[in-house]
């Protein structure tokens, strides 16, 4: 059974995709935070660089847009000059100063602004609308030719004119009257973003695009998923609502309301996979486990056989161990949500054949993923590289914080070397005629090796200039290697 399980309350709402049992996407939305992508915004020109041919659009957020030249050309410009702008370099398109409409392409990130264009989508289920692109285009995942031809033949006589539209994979083998009735209702939201336009000041938001129980039916429900459970009452009336005006006959998806007391979550064992997800080493049933790191380059991937000895040859152990991980981390990469550019380090294989078993396995389970991936081939290292693009934000964002400790590196300095940092200090103190005690407070493996070692130094050292020492050992709250306290 093919399962979405939504939990909803004041401070957020979470959604779960979970196919016979198991969890495969999670979704996560605070309350006034969420995601700024397909946002449009009323922007202004604040900087043109025409050596990197691209500009940063003030849109009203903390960082400045940044807008490719190519994601100017090929339309017509209905809100800058009303020319027809391909081919032209970016500093005969835009001025500082120029207002321009923009959507978001991709969430600001560390110190990267968001990615903007002026090439606006409006989102459907079975359709995606292009307001000022007459191009019309058919999700590749619809392989069927007839198909394809029956969509194009369709679409060329509905489309509004001057639009063009995407015709996704959901709209495989439906009707006209679902994509007349979904055109109508996108054309009207472009005319309402059109009419702010003229009234809207610079870095006002002019669309939003839909709050995550939207998103996930719009883009989620289909004939694939067998049921969906909710734990509010008005959003289990709405989803009701959304499924009934967008399908034929009878609704295959069966809409429940959950009210138990327990959490829906933990009910259906998806905060247990959160937590797992989390950490950096996942399990895989045959014994061996795969290591998911994240650094700002590039998310690194390890395949380890662990405790999976085998029962068959070593290579027939390999290659079952690389099989199992290559979907484990398919799934895994949906569960995180981690994008951009990942390496993947399968066990050594010695034979292509199995090189391509294995490869196979992991193009099969990425092509279960929404996001787009791109798998490039196996490295002469025997690595695998890969890309997922990025949309939303990771899952660890929801839960994990940078360790105050050791910053994100998962290492901390040695007690010798905090001992060493002491000793400078004190070397400094000993100089003031003012300070009568000296107390020193840190964790206790410095403690013990102050003892240890450096205290009869430390005390004869002091006591020359007539300070006292006082060592504490403190380990909960304790931001700071060590604090040095002074009496007079």
């Amino acid at each position: 059974m093919n399962q979405i399980i939504i939990n909803t309350n004041k401070f957020k709402t979470r959604a779960a995709v979970l196919a016979k049992g198991k969890v495969m996407e999670i979704h996560i939305e605070r309350e006034g935070e969420g995601t700024l992508n397909g946002n449009i915004y009323k922007g202004r020109v604040a900087n043109v660089l025409p050596g990197m041919e691209s500009a940063f659009v003030n849109i009203g957020l903390e960082k400045n847009g940044f807008l490719y030249v190519k994601d100017l050309r090929d339309f017509e410009e209905k809100y800058l000059t009303g020319i027809t702008n391909s081919g032209k370099p970016i500093e005969e398109l835009l001025n500082v100063g120029d207002d321009v409409v923009v959507q978001v392409l991709s969430d600001p990130r560390g110190s990267k602004g968001a990615r903007v264009t002026t090439h606006y989508t409006i989102p459907g289920k079975f359709l995606v609308l292009m307001p000022n692109n007459d191009h019309i285009a058919i999700s590749k995942k619809i392989k069927g030719e007839m198909e394809r031809g029956r969509l194009e033949k369709l679409f060329s006589k509905i489309v509004p004119e001057n639009m063009g539209v995407i015709i996704r994979t959901a709209a495989e083998g439906k009707s006209a009257h679902h994509f007349e009735k979904e055109l109508q209702y996108l054309k009207k939201r472009w005319e309402e973003i059109e009419i702010k336009i003229k009234k809207a000041k610079t870095g006002e938001l002019l669309y939003k695009d839909n709050d995550i129980v939207s998103k996930v039916l719009r883009d989620i429900v289909d004939n694939d998923i067998d049921e969906v459970v909710v734990d509010n009452e008005g959003v289990y009336l709405e989803i009701i609502e959304y499924v009934k005006a967008f399908s034929e006959g009878i609704p295959k998806t069966k809409i429940k309301l959950y009210t138990e007391k327990e959490d829906i979550f933990h009910r259906y064992g998806i905060q247990k996979e959160i937590e797992k997800s989390l950490e950096v080493t996942t399990s895989l049933e045959c014994g061996g486990s795969i290591v998911i790191e994240k650094t700002e380059a590039l998310v690194s991937i390890d395949v380890n056989t662990g405790k999976n000895i085998g029962s068959m040859n070593l290579e027939e152990t390999v290659v079952k161990t690389n099989m199992e991980a290559a979907a484990e981390i398919a799934r895994q990469l949906r569960i995180r949500n981690l994008s951009g550019i990942i390496i993947i380090d399968f066990i050594d294989m010695k034979v292509e054949e199995d090189k391509q078993k294995v490869l196979k396995v992991l193009e099969e389970n990425l092509a279960k993923d929404r996001v787009k991936t791109n798998i490039i081939h196996f490295t002469d290292l025997g690595l695998v590289e890969m890309t997922r693009k990025r949309l939303g934000k990771p899952l660890s964002y929801y839960f994990q914080d940078e360790c105050p400790m050791c910053k994100g590196t998962g290492k901390i300095r040695g007690s010798r070397a905090i001992v060493e940092n002491i000793l400078k200090d004190l070397k400094d103190i000993v100089e003031e005629k003012d300070i009568k005690n000296v107390k020193i407070i840190t964790k206790s493996s410095v403690k013990e090796k102050i003892e240890e070692i450096y205290f009869d130094f430390i005390k004869s050292l002091l006591q020359a200039s007539g300070k006292t020492i006082e060592i504490t050992a403190k380990n909960r709250d304790l931001v700071k290697d060590y604090e040095i306290l002074l009496e007079s």
